[in-house]
């Protein structure tokens, strides 16, 4: 009786062949995992955020009514330095706060997050802080003349912290969280500013629940919402 069988060559050769193409397959697959993954903890963000801004707003009023002072004193010190007054951020955290789940609030002169002693940034200490799903938030700068507050969000397990990718900002404003580069609040300011810093990508990604942008340079509200469009 005769065995018809593979020689070691042809396996050998089969076996390379399965390994280019998985080769060639695994990181976009490993990629667009990554990308709905980001995309979900984004939505998250959003609505646990807009949420507790809602309570916050019905125990303390809308935020045009508390009285807060702008964060740029639009002064320097002697020595030249831009003077800022981080007492809207420290209310605005103080407030909201209590309705997120914080699992960890940065303490001054200590180092909460990639490396960065809090004394020097931009927001006070009681203002930044993780969710026990470990999205990491920063109660931002007050801007008196739009009533609003910025929020920037980091999300889960960021190796690298990259806007437009791993960081997103919005905007806590009366009766409303608002993603940056939402067309209805600020025309054009995806198609002008996410493709240059990623800033106002977040609206995005929210309502289309894609990171394209990072494929393709012709999106904009108006037109293709996916590259493959």
């Amino acid at each position: 009786m005769k065995f018809k069988a593979f020689t070691l060559s042809e396996v050998l050769i089969t076996l390379g062949i399965i390994g280019v193409v998985a080769a060639m397959l695994i990181p976009t697959l490993v990629a667009k995992y990554q990308e709905k993954v980001a995309v979900t903890q984004l939505k998250k963000a959003y609505s646990i955020l807009s949420n507790a801004w809602q309570m916050v707003e019905a125990e303390y009023g809308t935020i045009d009514t508390w009285g807060l002072n702008n964060t740029d004193t639009h002064t320097k010190d002697e020595e030249g330095n831009h003077v800022y007054n981080k007492s809207a951020q420290s209310i605005i955290a103080q407030r909201l706060k209590p309705y997120l789940k914080v699992a960890k609030t940065c303490e001054l002169n200590k180092v909460c997050r990639e490396g960065v002693i809090t004394d020097k940034w931009d927001s006070p200490p009681e203002a930044s802080f993780f969710l026990n799903d470990g999205t990491y938030m920063v109660i931002g700068y007050y801007l008196d003349s739009t009533k609003s507050a910025d929020v920037s969000v980091i999300l889960p397990s960021s190796k690298k912290v990259i806007l437009g990718k791993t960081k997103f900002y919005f905007k806590l404003r009366p009766n409303k969280v608002i993603p940056e580069g939402d067309n209805n609040i600020c025309k054009n300011c995806f198609e002008n500013q996410c493709y240059n810093n990623g800033r106002y990508c977040t609206a995005w990604v929210i309502y289309n629940e894609n990171m394209d942008y990072l494929k393709c340079d012709d999106l904009s509200w108006n037109g293709k919402h996916k590259c493959s469009d």
